[in-house]
Formats: C-alpha cells, sequence, structure tokens
C-alpha cells in the first residue's frame, strides 16, 4: 500500500480502537456498583472513606475507566495485530502468537495469584497492625490505587520467565549462566520485590520474592529446553548443507 493508504488503515484501527475503549468505560460505568463490591472485598467488610466533595464521583470514574481499558483491551490488541500482521513472515508470525499467548498467560497469572492469596492477607495485616494504637481508616482514592499498583507488580514479576526465555532466545543468556548466578538474581529479585511491593511489608514483599525464585528456577529449565532445540535444528541444517557449510539462517 502507498504512504496514504497505510495512514488511512491506521486511522480506522484507531478509531475502532477508540471506540472499543468508550465503550468499555461506559460499560464498566453502568455496573459500577459490582465492579466496585468487588474491589473492596479484600477489605473484609471495611468501609473507604472520602475526604472532598468530589472523591466519590472522580474515584468511581477513574476506577471505571481502568476496568473499561482492561475490557476493551482484546480489541485494541488485535487492532495493533491487524495493523502490523501484514508486513510479518509466517515465522514471526507464530513468534508474535506464542509471545502474546504467553505473556498473557503469564501476567493473568500474577494477578490472579496477588488477588486470592496476597492482596486480602496483606491488608488485614497492615489495618489490624498495632490497633490499639492507631484508628485504621482507609481513603477509597489512596485505597484503589493501592490495589492496582499491587496487582500490577506481581503481573510484572510473573513475567520473569518470558523476559528470559527471549534473553535465552537470542543467546544473550543460557542455563548454565543463569544457574550460576542464581545468588544474584535472588537477591536482585529481593530487592525488585521490596522496590515494587506498595505496602513493603515483610508478608507481601516475602510472597512476591517467593514467586521469584521459583519462577527463575523455572526459566533455567525452560531455557535448557530452548537451547536443545536450538541445537537439534542447527545439527539438522549442517547435516542437510551438502557443501559442508552452515546456511545462514
Amino acid at each position: 500500500m502507498s504512504l496514504l493508504q497505510h495512514l488511512e488503515e491506521l486511522r480506522k484501527r484507531l478509531v475502532t480502537s477508540i471506540i472499543a475503549i468508550a465503550v468499555g468505560m461506559a460499560g464498566c460505568f453502568i455496573f459500577k456498583g459490582r465492579l466496585l463490591a468487588l474491589l473492596v472485598k479484600p477489605l473484609g467488610g471495611r468501609h473507604l472513606i472520602t475526604l472532598t466533595p468530589t472523591e466519590s464521583f472522580m474515584t468511581t470514574f477513574k476506577v471505571s475507566a481502568y476496568a473499561g481499558l482492561i475490557v476493551a483491551s482484546p480489541v485494541v490488541i488485535y487492532q495493533i495485530w491487524a495493523f502490523v500482521a501484514p508486513g510479518l513472515k509466517a515465522r514471526e508470525k507464530r513468534v508474535v502468537y506464542f509471545a502474546t499467548v504467553f505473556t498473557s498467560l503469564l501476567f493473568l497469572g500474577g494477578v490472579a495469584f496477588s488477588w486470592f492469596l496476597v492482596l486480602p492477607r496483606a491488608l488485614n495485616f497492615l489495618l489490624t497492625y498495632q490497633s490499639d494504637f492507631f484508628n485504621q481508616q482507609v481513603q477509597a482514592a489512596t485505597y484503589f490505587s493501592f490495589v492496582a499498583l499491587f496487582l500490577l507488580a506481581f503481573g510484572l514479576i510473573f513475567e520473569l520467565p518470558a523476559l528470559i526465555l527471549t534473553l535465552a532466545r537470542l543467546g544473550i543468556v543460557d542455563a548454565k549462566w543463569l544457574a550460576k548466578n542464581r545468588k544474584y538474581a535472588i537477591l536482585a529479585g529481593a530487592i525488585a520485590s521490596a522496590a515494587l511491593t506498595p505496602s513493603q511489608d515483610f508478608f507481601s514483599v516475602t510472597a512476591m520474592a517467593a514467586p521469584f525464585i521459583v519462577l527463575y528456577e523455572l526459566s533455567i529449565h525452560l531455557s535448557r529446553l530452548v537451547q536443545k532445540k536450538a541445537g537439534v535444528k542447527t545439527a539438522g541444517v549442517m547435516e542437510k548443507d551438502p557443501g559442508g557449510e552452515t546456511a545462514d539462517y
């Protein structure tokens, strides 16, 4: 296509994405009651407070907007894919398919792990800590920002295998190097957990560091599989090359 045709195609994709986001936000705002009830569930029956006349409305609007973005994200991702896909080769398309599904599942796994196992316990610990001396009240805007950052941090930590596999596939790291530097990785994981966890309490940091270590060990084994597969392909190319030289692939 010509440059103008590419720009027109891009315009159509952007308009479709914007419409999907607007519809998603509107739908989430319509069901704001159920959405807010779901998000405050980890509080265990405690009520949120607001400090300004506009905080209730603005907080509800922001929560609905973020939820609408999440609901509309499959449409947005598809529009990006539909715009880029014609310029990719078949092998590149397969790689993108796998990477998109793999990273999405890992991110959702991290969010689910945080929501069901870590967040309720972390909130219970924080809100009951030294309750004899402190009257714990939770501000609405602060609470929802805390929950969003908490879930995002765990989602990012669970992306570790995808990152390491990409580096291994590119030849930047290998399983031997990863195993050799395990102790440094564990230290880096502990520091990252302390930095990414909004609360910085011992329970939350430990709950994030533990999956990091498990995922790092899993990444070492997956890297070995990737390297073995790459070695088999390289050996196959060398056997098929009649000139005795490896072709440049």
